[in-house]
């Protein structure tokens, strides 16, 4: 039997690229583009895994989380391209245990649909995967790989020495 999958995501071509990559890999797949369209489908689709965005033109991917847990229980996986502290924390608050962080490779999102989280991975926080490097580290995330980056470059690292000094121009 085949693993069913909703797709939640108001990019319609990203939606339909993540749907052709896992129907690839066996899954059946329904996409909806809003949190409205993405409720009325999980109660006819009964899907065993949600691949929900975090930001959605209706409502936040969270709300649409707190309605359906009223409708159908899944395994859900959240997608942001604007991590936050809050946002993983609102995360661990519903026990999401996997943030996907936009652009991710389309074998991340197969390895989670596919596999769930990586054994041994401590469920106390989310499993997060980034591409992109740089800065300080505000709280360890870990790549699939291993590697350690930064979740949240919104916020500075505080500094021991406190302000950045001001740079003046010419003299």
């Amino acid at each position: 039997m085949s693993k069913k999958v909703l797709i939640v995501d108001d990019e319609e071509i990203l939606a339909g690229n993540f749907q052709t990559y896992l129907e690839m890999l066996g899954c059946e797949v329904q996409t909806a583009a809003n949190g409205a369209i993405a409720l009325q489908t999980v109660q006819s689709f009964k899907p065993d895994l949600l691949v929900l965005d975090y930001r959605l033109p209706d409502m936040t991917g969270f709300d649409v989380f707190d309605a359906m847990c009223s409708l159908h229980l899944c395994e859900t996986v959240l997608m942001t391209a604007h991590p936050s502290i809050e946002v993983c924390n609102r995360a661990i608050e519903r026990h999401i245990d996997i943030i996907l962080l936009k652009p991710f490779p389309l074998h991340e999102l197969g390895n989670v649909v596919l596999h769930g989280l990586p054994t041994g991975t401590p469920r106390e926080q989310p499993e997060l995967a980034e591409r992109r490097h740089g800065g300080e580290v505000s709280f360890p995330l870990k790549l699939f790989d291993g590697a350690w980056v930064l979740s949240d470059r919104r916020r500075p690292a505080a500094s021991a020495e406190g302000p950045p000094k001001q740079i003046k121009k010419g003299t």
